[in-house]
């Protein structure tokens, strides 16, 4: 057996194993933060704003604070969806990211309604789901960029 063509061939078997365990350990943090009951996460939260006003100057709501941390762990887990599926088909997936980010949005939500003092909120879903397409958004800039300075470094 050639190793110069195994060699390859196990660098992408580990960057696959790699760019997916991400995304589960990704998907496995926002389970076991759904599953925390609301008295802690709001206890969270206001630890959040207490850090945000002690350290800016800047006070923020409790309400605000938990839809941009929604929207902030969903544009993460999109990133990592999106270089999952890049090296997964070898191509950018822009689309599919931003759907399994949302169906994974889907399921939070509906595991959220069998936690004390947690709700399913559609509007929930739709916030993760905005902050999965500005992670998307972004990772499709970037490679575009990349992309025209490659074929511009070409001519």
């Amino acid at each position: 057996m050639c190793t110069s063509l195994t060699q390859p061939r196990n660098k992408r078997r580990i960057l696959l194993f790699v760019s997916w365990a991400f995304v589960v350990l990704c998907m496995a943090i926002i389970f076991f933060l759904s599953q925390e009951p609301a008295t802690e996460s709001q206890s969270r939260s206001d630890g959040v704003i207490a850090a945000l006003l002690s350290r800016f100057g800047i006070e923020f709501s409790s309400h605000f604070v938990r839809k941009a941390a929604h929207a902030l762990e969903y544009c993460g887990l999109s990133l990592l969806l999106y270089g999952a599926y890049f090296v997964s088909f070898r191509a950018p997936q822009p689309a599919l990211s931003v759907l399994t980010a949302a169906l994974y949005a889907v399921s939070d939500e509906a595991h959220q309604y069998f936690v004390p003092g947690r709700a399913c909120q559609l509007r929930d879903v739709f916030v993760d789901s905005v902050g999965a397409a500005a992670g998307v958004l972004f990772c499709t800039a970037i490679f575009f960029l990349l992309h025209r300075i490659s074929k511009k470094r070409e001519v």
